[in-house]
């Protein structure tokens, strides 16, 4: 749950920091349009402007019945730089310690002659494993939860939206020994084995 925290966050940091971004760029963007851009719903995004417009980091003026202009306040600009340099810090964070686990646990994979590992969960964590993976010689390819999950030496689950979700969802199709988790996502496994990577 931590990490999904965490994550949900991080995302929604992203956000604030695209919105604060456009808007001080571009005071006249429509809200449909950076709502498509983020890949979020128009009525979330209009939750974003007016939480950022009560914060008092941006002031709305409505320069026509269908048009609202947007500016931001020398709160706007401090907030956007912390959550910029936070936004990076996290970010570096989270990138050495994915690093770090991915080369220990395909480390062991190595080891015990593995070397088709799957990646179940799209994401900046998949994209690190698979960079680590490569650097280690390993055969290292995304893979849904539906696909047949024994044509594989392992299964590494790389979600960090739903890391237990997904966890759980595949722990019945691959051998207990096989399926592998990093510390970093909290997954709690039903019996505690050699997959967990601290």
């Amino acid at each position: 749950m931590a990490a999904f925290q965490d994550t949900r966050q991080q995302t929604e940091q992203k956000v604030m920091v695209h919105l604060l971004t456009e808007i001080e760029g571009n005071p006249s963007f429509t809200q449909r349009g950076l709502a498509s851009e983020l890949g979020i719903a128009l009525g979330l995004m209009n939750q974003y402007l007016k939480s950022c417009v009560t914060k008092g980091w941006i002031r709305a003026t409505q320069i026509s019945p269908r048009r609202i202009t947007y500016f931001l306040t020398p709160e706007g600009f401090k907030e956007k730089s912390h959550m910029v340099k936070d936004y990076l810090a996290r970010s570096l964070t989270f990138f050495r310690d994915a690093r770090t686990q991915c080369e220990v646990l395909f480390e062991e994979c190595q080891h015990k002659g593995w070397q088709k590992i799957g990646l179940v969960g799209a994401g900046d964590l998949a994209d690190i494993a698979q960079l680590v993976a490569h650097g280690n010689g390993l055969d290292v390819s995304f893979v849904s939860e539906d696909a047949d999950l024994k044509a594989y030496d392992a299964i590494l689950v790389t979600d960090v939206m739903n890391p237990q979700g997904t966890y759980d969802s595949i722990k019945e199709k691959v051998d207990p020994n096989r399926l592998l988790t990093l510390y970093l996502l909290h997954i709690s496994r039903s019996s505690f084995g050699e997959g967990d990577v601290k």
